[in-house]
């Protein structure tokens, strides 16, 4: 499992460095690992909502487990037994209060890679985007280039997994 996790770092980073990257900020470099720009109250924040948002619509596939397992990596944070400790409500009004424009757009993409996961949008779980969207002030076309760039970055996946085999 942690090859397979490897691989995925891996493939995102040059997919990040090589595609996305180089000409998304003239004046600095982007990161690629998002989420470890977080601190560490904001990443149990990101957390607690991503363990919600996957658990949403009644099902809690195990591609939602990996990538919650993927970034909890990341952020070099336990997934706390995919337990909730946050209620809800608490979870947005502390980010909507505590993130910068650019975390809010780090958690708001990385919340859709998670949701995506199972390739399955549920209608609680686009309420929930419905509602971060709101929160973070991120309007139709910024929620659909979210959905757009998950989609193609799966596809770079599925690529160079393929690639490897």
């Amino acid at each position: 499992m942690y090859m397979h996790l490897f691989r995925l770092f891996l493939v995102e980073y040059i997919f990040l460095e090589k595609v996305m990257c180089r000409n998304i900020y003239k004046k600095r470099r982007w990161q690629t690992m998002y989420l470890s720009m977080l601190s560490n109250e904001k990443k149990h924040l990101f957390l607690n909502l991503e363990i919600y948002m996957s658990m949403v619509d009644g099902e809690f596939s195990e591609s939602e487990k990996r990538i919650i397992d993927s970034h909890c990596l990341e952020m070099h944070i336990d997934n706390n037994n995919y337990e909730m400790d946050i209620p809800q409500d608490e979870v947005f009004k502390s980010l909507q209060e505590s993130l910068t424009c650019e975390e809010q757009r780090i958690v708001f993409l990385e919340l859709v890679a998670t949701i995506m996961a199972d390739d399955i949008f549920h209608k609680d779980e686009k309420r929930l985007v419905g509602r971060l969207a709101d929160i973070f002030d991120i309007d139709e076309k910024g929620v659909e280039e979210a959905f757009s760039i998950i989609n193609d970055m799966k596809k770079v996946y599925e690529r160079c997994s393929n690639y490897i085999k």
